[in-house]
């Protein structure tokens, strides 16, 4: 019981400097942490080991699990085709344009589910002086062992162009981890 009380509180007091309101310090913050490792490695596909590694303190177990394991499968994928097809995933795994963004701004948040927050992120990719923006929402959780502490845990793809990711990046990464089980 006062386990409960402590968690809902510790849920409530963040989630309520969030409402509809620009991105708070803590989930600002957690949402920054995450673009900056995202947009300083710019790989395409299921991140390698050193770039899981970095990215380890700013996302949930399990999207690291989810990422792991994709990475297996991937090569899994590589072994039995002999390199003769394509990884499942390509280009960015992060965000709705396979380019990638090269900017980012924390947008509003809202409560998803209990411990949940879906946060819009405006991205942008600029190229040759042309800017495209688009929204993706980023899912963020309470750490269970850092109490106040936000991690990403999933993104939905919001992009609404031909050939944009859809659905959402767990989902891409199950469906690889499917094809090589």
């Amino acid at each position: 019981m006062i386990r409960k009380a402590l968690l809902a509180a510790l849920v409530a007091l963040p989630l309520a400097s969030c409402g509809n309101e620009e991105a708070g310090g803590d989930t600002a913050s957690a949402i920054s942490a995450f673009y900056d490792i995202v947009l300083s490695e710019r790989q395409g596909g299921v991140p390698d080991m050193e770039m899981r590694t970095r990215l380890r303190p700013v996302i949930s177990p399990e999207l690291d699990r989810l990422l792991g394991q994709a990475a297996e499968a991937e090569r899994r994928h590589t072994i039995r085709t002999n390199n003769s097809e394509p990884p499942y995933l390509q280009g960015d795994i992060f965000s709705s344009l396979f380019e990638g963004a090269t900017a980012y701004k924390p947008g509003a948040c809202t409560t998803e589910r209990d411990e949940t927050l879906a946060c819009t992120v405006l991205l942008s990719h600029e190229s040759e002086g042309e800017v495209f923006e688009w929204e993706d929402r980023v899912l963020l959780t309470l750490s269970a062992n850092d109490a106040g502490t936000f991690l990403v845990d999933d993104i939905a793809y919001g992009g609404d162009w031909d050939f944009a990711s859809r659905g959402t990046l767990k989902a891409s990464l199950r469906a690889v981890i499917a094809q090589e089980e």
